[in-house]
């Protein structure tokens, strides 16, 4: 089930097997399962979702159709191994990262301006978590950068467009896929977290100018990894 750090959002009774699907969807990112790494079973997925197993089975069926898992009769579901070129995933990697980024940037701004002032409790609770244990790693001098993507991730889920979330989702896995491997990137990406903390402050008080300076200064901080990247590039 991971590596155990992140568990499963709960389901009510009466949601259906696509919502599910979703559920499992968001589980497979937040806990960044790559290809060939085995999901939960039916009988331990019903038992997070508090449903049956039927509407399990059901929802594993619409992933499987996705080609998103693999069932292996008698071992499991598995993270399919398939490559699809007409993936929207796929097709990110022949943009232009500049390009990409400032689609993230634009997107983003939008989601926090909209969110300030409006997150609930529990909301600033579940933000807070992630953030918490970056800013614990970053005094250590690490980066974690799945803390990272789970607190945008939550940002996105909170504001509640489906399509934009995937859209961000993608975008974001593409950028920090290209920068993982470039040497200086997460010392960088360390520096973006005080700046979160600006961001989640500024939303819960309102004040949307002070959330736009702080996340123009991370994109800032994310083009020096891409500039990073090229000049690696060109030196190989």
């Amino acid at each position: 089930m991971g590596n155990g750090n992140i568990g499963f959002k709960p389901i009510h009774r009466d949601l259906l097997y696509t919502k599910i699907a979703d559920a499992i969807m968001d589980y497979i990112k937040e806990n960044n399962l790559k290809n060939g790494d085995k999901i939960p079973s039916e009988r331990e997925l019903a038992q997070e979702f508090n449903t049956s197993r039927n509407s399990v089975r059901e929802a594993l069926r619409v992933l499987e159709k996705d080609k998103i898992i693999e069932v292996k009769m008698g071992k499991g579901a598995f993270i399919t191994s398939e490559k699809r070129e007409d993936s929207f995933y796929l097709k990110l990697w022949k943009v232009n990262y500049y390009e990409l980024l400032e689609v993230k940037r634009i997107l983003e701004l939008h989601i926090i301006q909209e969110l300030c002032g409006k997150l609930s409790q529990q909301e600033i609770i579940s933000l807070e978590e992630p953030l918490r244990r970056m800013e614990t790693a970053a005094e250590m001098g690490m980066f974690l950068q799945k803390e990272d993507f789970i607190f945008h991730s939550r940002l996105r889920k909170i504001y509640g467009n489906n399509t934009l979330e995937q859209m961000l989702d993608n975008l974001i896995m593409a950028l920090d896929e290209n920068g993982k491997d470039v040497s200086g990137a997460a010392e960088i990406w360390r520096q973006t977290i005080p700046y979160h903390r600006n961001i989640l402050t500024a939303m819960i008080e309102n004040k949307p100018f002070q959330a736009e300076e702080a996340h123009r200064i991370i994109h800032q901080l994310d083009r020096q990894v891409i500039d990073l990247q090229k000049v690696c590039k060109k030196g190989r």
